[in-house]
């Protein structure tokens, strides 16, 4: 994997800076909302992203007590591993391991990171059949260039989605960027669309972060965040979206709900895919149920067309543990 691929990563811990958690109101949630205990979403409209497991096939050591550290600290702490991560090919050995935990916890679906499988997706999609598996969308890298080979490796593994952890290029750091970054976009997804499989892209906190004055069509410019103009410049029959809840609840603020779920509602026929990672109270990423979302009202607010809801966690200490607890909310335990 190359390093541009946890560039990413690298951008979220320097965005925290020296104050760890994001600069948010916290401590407005006391905790969890009180909700069932777990959600009953069907088995096979649940995945899990493989990057849960970076850590094991990195080989990067997480102590427990990093569980809980806000996101931002988190990061930093971690960051000297990332050139670890990026330079890593997991040992064939130690990634069946993987599948295999995956699979005997009752997952049937993965998305993938660029770390495993990008190799030989022919092998691969072997590997993921003999477990019981079925890759339904990945994290890949937007280069126009290799875009051919990235979706005749998303085909061969049989996708559906083929996906981004960011935008591409040129970036969303200004209008114009914001633009030709839609119009990139579009390409690729037409070009993904003739294959039969969707593009979509992934937010973190920037996306919503960046905002710039917009013409909507009215002749009056208003303030619009990057995440929005994307939107609003790409074809819906080309480019979806994958809304990170956990970073949206970020962006959004977390004491501010009802904004996250409003937008969910406004954009719920261009978000085809849910990374469900919960929110701690004091901004760190905690195993799914035991945060402050209020999942069910995420989930009714972003609509019946999800097509997959997709259980992450940031490098957790024990991923196969994290994975489990994560798997249990989603499904209620059953299906194994």
């Amino acid at each position: 994997m190359k390093g541009r691929h946890i560039a990413p990563l690298l951008m979220i811990s320097s965005a925290f800076g020296a104050g760890g958690a994001a600069a948010h109101d916290h401590a407005a949630h006391k905790k969890a909302p009180a909700a069932a205990q777990c959600l009953g979403l069907p088995v096979g409209k649940i995945a899990i992203q493989t990057y849960v497991f970076a850590s094991t096939l990195a080989d990067i050591s997480v102590p427990a007590e990093w569980d809980t550290l806000p996101v931002g600290e988190k990061f930093e702490r971690l960051k000297p591993s990332f050139a670890k991560l990026a330079g890593a090919k997991p040992d064939p050995a130690r990634l069946a391991v993987v599948l295999k935990q995956i699979s005997a916890i009752g997952y049937r679906n993965i998305e993938g990171f660029d770390l495993i499988g990008a190799e030989d997706p022919i092998a691969y999609a072997k590997l993921l059949k003999d477990n019981g598996l079925q890759a339904v969308a990945s994290h890949a890298n937007l280069d126009k260039n290799k875009w051919p080979a990235t979706l005749a490796a998303a085909k061969a593994r049989g996708q559906r989605f083929i996906g981004s952890g960011g935008f591409g290029p040129p970036g969303l750091d200004t209008l114009d960027h914001a633009l030709e970054t839609a119009r990139n976009l579009n390409a690729l997804g037409e070009a993904a669309a003739a294959e039969g499989i969707t593009l979509y892209v992934h937010n973190h906190t920037g996306e919503f972060d960046g905002r710039f004055p917009y013409d909507h069509g009215d002749g009056k410019p208003v303030m619009t965040s990057a995440w929005e103009i994307v939107a609003a410049n790409t074809d819906p029959r080309f480019v979806q979206f994958e809304v990170d809840i956990f970073w949206a609840r970020l962006a959004f603020k977390p004491d501010r709900l009802d904004d996250l779920l409003a937008f969910l509602e406004k954009y719920r026929s261009r978000i085809a895919l849910l990374h469900m990672k919960d929110l701690a109270a004091n901004g760190a990423v905690t195993d799914l149920g035991t945060g402050t979302t209020d999942w069910r009202r995420v989930i009714e607010a972003a609509g019946p067309r999800i097509a997959y809801y997709i259980y992450e966690f940031d490098f957790p200490s024990d991923p196969a543990k994290s994975a489990k607890i994560g798997f249990d909310y989603l499904s209620c335990g059953r299906a194994k």
